[in-house]
């Protein structure tokens, strides 16, 4: 039988009322491959009986319920996922959360970390460096752009280098970037310590004293 006339046979010789009437005897409550692939051969089995009669294991018309039975499990999967996302008591990912605040006009805010930047005018080391001239840096204090100091700029340099890791000296950065207009590069300090340090100062917010 070729493709075109089993197709006709199938859809466009019958009825329609027949073949909404064989949707009243699939089971959509089946999702996953096993029962899939058992509803599908009782479909075929009670509505096409002599079209399709092949259920050995080695047929390929079995290979091909398999694979529908697996791709149906899929979907079912994917579309349960998504479905559960709408509901708020079901949603896990926040994006989905604030999502469905939104469209109860609920504007959610986030908790922003505080952030700003930090100047470096001096610095001091207790490692013995030397610079070209065979200075020792050592317990020196250095600062930025010294006007009494004309090899301010190497010093400076060679003090932090000697704290970054060998990978990231100056120059050669981790990364680079603009962020609010200012060039930034990303270094990585050579340190055995897993806590992020920690500056503390105080700043008058809406005149009033605070520590951070």
């Amino acid at each position: 039988m070729t493709t075109t006339s089993r197709q006709n046979n199938l859809i466009l010789n019958q009825d329609w009322t027949r073949i909404y009437q064989t949707f009243k005897n699939a089971d959509f409550k089946s999702y996953d491959f096993e029962n899939l692939r058992r509803v599908i051969i009782t479909y075929l089995r009670e509505n096409y009986p002599e079209d399709f009669n092949d259920y050995i294991e080695s047929s390929e018309y079995m290979a091909l319920i398999d694979a529908i039975a697996f791709l149906g499990q899929s979907l079912s999967f994917r579309i349960d996922l998504a479905s559960r996302e709408n509901f708020i008591e079901l949603a896990e990912t926040k994006e989905s959360v604030l999502r469905i605040a939104r469209m109860l006009s609920y504007n959610a805010k986030r908790n922003v970390s505080s952030n700003g930047l930090l100047k470096f005018t001096s610095i001091t080391t207790t490692d013995t460096i030397l610079d070209s001239n065979g200075k020792n840096l050592a317990n020196q204090n250095i600062s930025w752009n010294d006007p009494t100091n004309t090899n301010w700029l190497e010093q400076f340099i060679l003090v932090v280098n000697s704290a970054m890791s060998d990978n990231t000296e100056f120059g050669r950065s981790q990364g680079s970037a603009t962020i609010q207009g200012i060039p930034t590069e990303q270094y990585r300090l050579r340190t055995t310590s897993t806590d992020v340090p920690l500056f503390a100062f105080s700043k008058t917010v809406a005149s009033r004293g605070m520590p951070f």
